[in-house]
């Protein structure tokens, strides 16, 4: 019998060179922007996967995306009460609430073989990004929840609002240790016609990036996850990624934050020891700016990677060490960025289906604190 495997395990190389990626991507990744690679995947290969894609997504076998909200309420199928803006689907290879394989890896589901193909050629990515990035993790298979990988639907009118793929384990309450990975890398394929024009079509990925790329490595260090900036001055024009050491002691909920030394060979503490709950969940740069960082001037320069929308936010104001970028869908073209340090949000597609492969990285999340271990 047939069977499909899914090819998101080590591909060795016997030389340095990468495979798939460009060199350049690599340095755009770890400064915190996004690698955008052009005919990644050849015109022929885009629209075999998007006519598997729009064939399986008619015979009504993708699921409701988690985020979506709509899939399970009582009218969902009303045109009056159905929401646009929430019209995702995706075809998934892991259904991580239910710890199962998902219908991707199907032999029996669409075209296969297609899927097949793309599997070796993600496998490929994930190799390239793993020696290129120095992050061997996401390149070692440890179980179902590594292979994030699925086809991506938003129907005309679909959007999806700003957010990080990847939070620290202190900022997710009671859940945030009991994962074994966590999300490193993010990755899109888009699969849309040629004639994609993001001025009528819409769909764009914008992207918030920091206006001078980070003069350090972003997303982890040691296993403590990015969650937010300090914006450069004229005596230090350094953007610096801030870290949460989130274990001080192996215990949960003991907080300090710190950045690289100058020389990135030591961790240079901003705060004082703090207990992650209330102060991580006082959602605001003003908290951690005034209570935290005893430090006046330093603290003046921190910003969170991504303030919850509040009206308390909104009053003290934008990151101004911000921009934004727009990447229009077209087909055949590669996304890739760190899951933790890059805030991004999907613009509405206007009049027409938005088609890509999609998926995450991952890596073995830091272990369970045992000693005095505090549950949030």
């Amino acid at each position: 019998m047939y069977k499909f495997t899914l090819y998101l395990v080590s591909i060795l190389h016997t030389s340095s060179a990468l495979s798939v990626l460009p060199e350049s991507a690599l340095n755009t990744i770890d400064r915190g922007g996004i690698a955008i690679v052009p005919n990644f995947i050849s015109p022929s290969e885009v629209s075999r996967l998007r006519s598997d894609a729009s064939n399986l997504y008619n015979d009504g076998n993708f699921i409701v995306d988690a985020l979506a909200g709509y899939g399970n309420k009582a009218g969902a199928r009303d045109k009056a009460k159905f929401d646009t803006s929430k019209d995702r689907a995706v075809f998934p290879a892991y259904i991580p609430s239910k710890h199962m394989d998902g219908p991707f890896v199907s032999p029996t589901l669409g075209d296969a073989d297609g899927r097949q193909s793309l599997t070796r050629l993600i496998s490929a990515l994930r190799s390239d990004l793993a020696k290129g990035l120095d992050r061997p993790g996401i390149d070692t298979p440890f179980g179902g929840d590594n292979h994030e990988i699925s086809y991506t639907r938003f129907g005309a009118g679909a959007l999806l609002a700003r957010h990080v793929d990847e939070h620290h384990e202190e900022v997710k309450g009671r859940a945030g240790w009991s994962r074994p990975t966590r999300r490193s890398i993010s990755w899109l394929i888009y699969l849309n016609d040629e004639d994609w024009d993001a001025n009528s079509d819409g769909g764009c990925l914008r992207t918030y990036e920091r206006k001078l790329p980070s003069a350090f490595k972003v997303g982890s260090r040691d296993g403590d996850l990015q969650i937010g900036w300090l914006t450069p001055t004229a005596s230090d024009p350094k953007e610096r990624p801030v870290f949460l050491d989130g274990r001080r002691g192996g215990i949960s909920g003991k907080c300090a934050l710190y950045v690289d030394s100058d020389d990135g060979q030591r961790k240079a503490y901003l705060t004082k020891e703090f207990e992650s709950d209330p102060y991580l969940f006082l959602t605001s740069d003003f908290f951690i700016q005034n209570l935290l960082i005893q430090d006046h001037a330093l603290g003046a320069r921190f910003h969170y990677l991504e303030q919850p929308k509040s009206a308390l936010t909104a009053y003290f104001g934008a990151d101004s060490g911000e921009t934004f970028k727009d990447v229009p869908p077209l087909g055949g073209t590669l996304v890739a960025f760190d899951s933790v340090a890059l805030p991004h949000e999907v613009l509405p597609t206007l009049k027409r289906e938005r088609w890509a492969a999609s998926g995450w990285f991952h890596e073995k999340q830091q272990p369970v604190p045992m000693g005095g271990q505090i549950i949030i």
